[in-house]
């Protein structure tokens, strides 16, 4: 997948979120699924994997030998994960617990986050974003420096 950009969007009184084209066009239905995990994240904001590529992490975090506090962490995730399938609209229903637990109101923005899309609260994407443009150009270089050394 390759998700990327940031959409304004509102939450229906149904709990629809219409995921824009712009994003729904950002992975292959025939590789990855049409459709898809939501979970918390850690920052508890809500994330949308496309399916198949969920599965996949899936199958290597079960490979993977976790300490128990870990593991339970993992757990959870899984316990707050739901599968949601975008109508013929591109809409997915996002379950109350989910709502809830994110903290999230009717007015959110969908941000690409090239292999998933976090919906932050449009008023925290708001100040996330603000906090950062002061040194967005610094830290933009020093990880670019970063990557290259790491290829290097």
């Amino acid at each position: 997948p390759l998700y990327v950009g940031e959409f304004e969007q509102v939450i229906d009184a149904k709990h629809r979120l219409s995921v824009p084209a712009a994003l729904r066009e950002g992975s292959d239905p025939e590789d990855e699924g049409k459709d898809f995990f939501l979970v918390l994240g850690s920052d508890r904001h809500l994330w949308l994997y496309p399916d198949k590529y969920y599965r996949r992490l899936i199958s290597t975090m079960k490979r993977s030998r976790l300490p128990v506090k870990q593991a339970q962490g993992i757990a959870m995730l899984f316990a707050f994960a739901r599968v949601v399938k975008p109508d013929a609209q591109g809409r997915v229903v996002i379950p109350e617990p989910s709502i809830r637990r994110a903290s999230v109101s009717d007015k959110v923005t969908l941000v690409g986050q090239v292999d998933h899309i976090e919906i932050w609260p449009s008023d925290e994407w708001a100040q996330a974003t603000d906090a950062t443009m002061p040194n967005y150009g610094q830290m933009l270089t020093e990880a670019a420096d970063r990557l290259f050394e790491q290829e290097s």
